[in-house]
């Protein structure tokens, strides 16, 4: 195990000087402006805020937008009518504006800022609430980052992808704490229909480091591979290609491609802000209190596993099992799917459980070789969406989500579908004991579990094997050995 304190021999990131008012506006709208607030601002080098706004909180989404838009509309229209009126002030609020823009300003200077015009809104209380979370992992988060040589500020990116909330998910399909998409994901973690790596606070935040890692080792620089982690490593070549330049600052001021926009020339000097607030977080949020570190396991999976299974035979209740393991897909909960066997999955440290004995001793006729299959329907010309959903009386928007479908009347013939319903019972692992019943011997019991008598009487030490009685429990196959790993020591 790397201690935490070891992230601290890792490099520290470079913050040049014309990067500070940029990474000052990230502090201030992290730690001063609140979810109902924001502000207009001149989205150029200077990031100058001309004007501050309350708007509708989420999820409030629609009147936000609007509140916004007529918002920006009313700036720009003002600061439009004053370069044509040679910078004089005509009204209130032109008057305000002219005492924000910087000295001397001209009317040309002026249309430019209002064509850049931005609303950012504030982020106060996410914030908090990401530092309060970011306990959980914290110190997994640094030692994963040491162990790949990333330096320790990165342990603050999560704030910035998802406010240490590892359910997040986006509308462009990004989820987790360190938002992978499943393209980039694939490369790491396990992401499908059962298991989605990418929401495992632990096993994510490992591939984050080795895909910050990966991104040093190609551009040898580590604010460019940060701005990669955002905007793709093949767009950041692509930049540094076109600027002719490896050096960040260089990238961030010249390179104009279509998708590097404010987000992406952003990340880094956010970053940097989320980094300095984490780190002296008492002072911006008095009295903050991290969550104190999750005391986990994991216990590696020998075979199929339901999920009633798994609760019915060990002391974990449904809600604690599913905030440990986010991982695991809706079908796993609902009973469509076993989770996988060899899966490693998350248990807290109790004192007095024996999580590998219980895992062991779970009921063999409950457990499953393989998982359970997927139902299909392939589809005919003519069918519609909505009849096969009323044909299997599924719901149709989970037959659409099951399937990846946004338009239901995009169905093609011989496509096949998945249907949102549970396959047939594959075959079970079988008991690992065997009650004796009266009449019977050693040998029909051998033959109906499929072992040899000379297993049996080595499985049950037994001196006489015509020697058995009725009701004697008898070990039939050995339990499945079992993997436990203690998170403490991962990576």
């Amino acid at each position: 195990m790397i201690s935490a304190s070891a992230a601290e021999t890792t490099p520290s990131l470079p913050v040049p000087a014309a990067l500070e008012p940029a990474v000052a506006f990230w502090q201030q709208i992290y730690t001063e402006v609140s979810v109902d607030a924001g502000v207009i601002h001149d989205a150029g080098p200077g990031l100058r805020i001309i004007a501050r706004l309350e708007v509708p909180q989420p999820p409030h989404w629609q009147a936000r937008r609007e509140v916004i838009r007529v918002a920006l509309d009313r700036h720009r229209e003002a600061l439009n009518a004053l370069a044509d009126q040679a910078m004089q002030p005509a009204g209130a609020l032109q008057s305000d504006l002219l005492t924000r823009l910087p000295a001397g300003i001209g009317a040309a200077a002026t249309r430019e800022m209002a064509s850049r015009l931005r609303f950012q809104g504030g982020l106060r209380e996410r914030f908090r609430e990401g530092l309060v979370r970011s306990g959980r992992w914290r110190a997994h988060i640094l030692d994963a980052l040491a162990a790949r040589g990333v330096p320790a500020e990165l342990v603050a990116l999560p704030h910035v992808e998802s406010s240490f909330n590892p359910r997040a998910r986006s509308h462009a399909g990004a989820a987790g704490l360190w938002q992978f998409t499943a393209g980039t994901g694939r490369r790491f973690l396990r992401i499908d229909p059962v298991v989605d790596d990418r929401l495992d606070p632990w096993k994510s935040s490992t591939a984050a480091a080795a895909l910050l890692a990966h991104n040093h080792d190609e551009l040898g620089d580590w604010p460019l591979a940060i701005t990669a982690y955002n905007h793709g490593l093949n767009g950041i070549r692509r930049a540094v290609r076109e600027v002719g330049s490896k050096q960040y600052m260089a990238v961030r001021e010249r390179y104009e491609g279509p998708r590097f926009g404010f987000a992406s020339r952003h990340f880094y000097p956010a970053l940097i802000a989320a980094a300095r607030v984490d780190e002296d977080a008492e002072r911006h949020f008095s009295g903050i209190r991290r969550d104190p570190p999750l005391q986990t396991l994991r216990v590696q999976l020998p075979h199929y596993t339901p999920v009633d299974t798994l609760l019915a035979g060990t002391p974990i209740d449904r809600s604690a099992l599913q905030r440990l393991n986010p991982g695991l897909g809706p079908s796993v909960w609902d009973g469509r799917k076993f989770i996988p066997r060899g899966h490693a999955l998350v248990l807290p440290v109790r004192e007095r459980v024996d999580w590998a004995s219980a895992i062991a001793n779970l009921r063999g006729d409950r457990l499953y070789r393989d998982q359970r299959p997927t139902r299909e329907h392939p589809v005919v010309a003519g069918q519609t969406l909505s009849a096969i959903a009323q044909r299997y009386d599924v719901d149709l928007q989970a037959l659409m989500a099951a399937n990846g479908i946004a338009d239901p009347r995009r169905l093609r013939a011989g496509q096949r579908l998945d249907l949102p319903m549970a396959g047939s019972m594959p075959s079970a692992v079988g008991a690992n004991h065997h009650e004796v019943r009266p009449g019977e011997t050693l040998g029909a019991i051998a033959r109906r579990h499929d072992v040899d008598t000379d297993q049996l009487i080595r499985l049950n030490e037994l001196d006489d094997p015509d020697r058995i009685q009725a009701g004697q429990r008898l070990l039939v196959a050995r339990s499945a050995a079992i993997s436990v790993v203690d998170m403490a020591d991962e990576p």
